[in-house]
């Protein structure tokens, strides 16, 4: 059950879009009347010289003096709205191609040129965190900048190595969009039980929790109980969580999406009644095993892929193979595979929370949604069979 060799292709779930260039929306839409003369179309009001009333009003549109004025004043908006559109989409395309040049130069990739392959590698890294539009943008920046500089671009998907790719990532989007099915508790205790361990025949102790499984219910449990998106599980580190005695543990989220600015989320995951199911005590077990197995001191990302059986590897494991683990365990223990996500660890949760009466406002608070519209999507499928009004009528 180790993840044998994770590489690159891990990103090959996510990324990539249309080389064509994407300007935001327009300010507002056009109304084909606007600045049209009333009076000829049919059934108009009468606009004579004797009009009276209300029509006076719209009569002085006929002295050519004020419709001047106005189409000049309704060009001018226009003007406006086409420079704040072309002002907005250039400072959009600047942070994207910021963010790409500082990924690449992270990971000693180039990048001006670019290769497919980096842009792929880049989008899975981002595809997490990033909607659809955002991803397509930061491709449309990519493109563009290449075709400035006279360079083929390397991120076209309609056709050539991303088009797969950017496939995979679209499929993965619209099944978050619809909403994977929570993952309850009751089925989250059943796939940890399911965990694999060691046979008399292994080089562990016998009936104990393999390397890769410990690692693997740290971060169910952990993602579960702290409604992380998948992202923000992988990303964290040894230096982001602290044990409080009797208490728990506090697991500090840098970033998410949520949190563009960064300002950071403290989440306190208590002690579980079941010690098979705490994650406290469970991602304890997980660092304190991790330590035995790597030279030195285990320091950085915590949930690191493994190579070569149960070799630890020094780097996180990619985002999408969080659904990877979780699919694998869920299968294990008789459940549909295809029917989970990584997304069902953090609905899971809030969905539990919600049947069992947590108040909404600290369910909010500890899942980081920034929104009431989007949180209470879960509000109202949690309580659909909550005080249903055809429950007990006598059917």
């Amino acid at each position: 059950m180790s993840d044998h060799n994770v590489s690159d292709s891990d990103a090959s779930g996510q990324t990539a879009s249309d080389d064509e260039e994407l300007a935001p929306p327009p300010f507002f839409a056009e109304d084909p009347q606007i600045g049209k003369d009333e009076s000829s179309s049919a059934g108009g009001p009468d606009m004579s010289a004797g009009a009276t009333g209300s029509d006076q009003g719209t009569g002085m549109l006929e002295d050519p003096e004020p419709l001047r004025e106005l189409q000049e004043s309704l060009s001018r908006l226009e003007d406006f709205a086409s420079q704040a559109q072309a002002e907005n989409t250039t400072r959009a395309y600047a942070a994207d191609l910021e963010d790409f040049r500082h990924w690449c130069k992270k990971y000693e990739r180039e990048w001006l040129p670019a290769k497919p392959k980096t842009i792929g590698l880049y989008l899975g890294a981002r595809a997490d965190e990033l909607s659809l539009a955002t991803l397509e943008r930061r491709l449309a920046a990519i493109a563009s900048l290449h075709k400035e500089e006279g360079y083929e671009s390397p991120a076209s998907v309609a056709e050539g190595p991303l088009r797969k790719i950017w496939n995979g990532i679209v499929r993965e989007k619209t099944r978050q969009q619809d909403g994977a099915p929570p993952l309850m508790v009751e089925d989250l205790r059943s796939i940890i039980e399911h965990l694999p361990r060691y046979s008399s025949s292994d080089e562990g102790p016998a009936g104990e929790l393999t390397l890769t499984a410990l690692r693997d219910r740290a971060l169910l449990l952990v993602g579960w109980t702290g409604a992380l998106r998948r992202s923000e599980l992988v990303a964290l580190t040894t230096a982001d969580v602290e044990f409080v005695e009797g208490e728990g543990v506090n697991v500090y989220v840098r970033q998410s999406k949520a949190d563009q600015e960064g300002t950071g989320l403290v989440k306190g995951l208590p002690y579980g009644s079941n010690k098979e199911t705490c994650p406290v005590t469970a991602l304890r077990q997980w660092l304190q095993a991790a330590e035995r197995n790597v030279e030195g001191s285990f320091e950085g990302d915590i949930f690191r892929r493994f190579y070569r059986g149960e070799s630890i590897g020094e780097s996180a494991m990619t985002a999408q193979y969080v659904s990877t683990v979780l699919k694998r365990h869920a299968e294990s223990a008789g459940l549909d595979p295809e029917e989970y996500s990584a997304h069902s660890l953090r609905a899971g949760f809030i969905t539990q929370a919600i049947r069992a009466g947590k108040p909404e406002r600290r369910v909010k608070e500890h899942s980081g949604h920034a929104s009431w519209e989007t949180f209470n999507q879960y509000v109202e499928e949690a309580g659909t069979f909550q005080d249903n009004p055809a429950e007990g009528i006598g059917l």
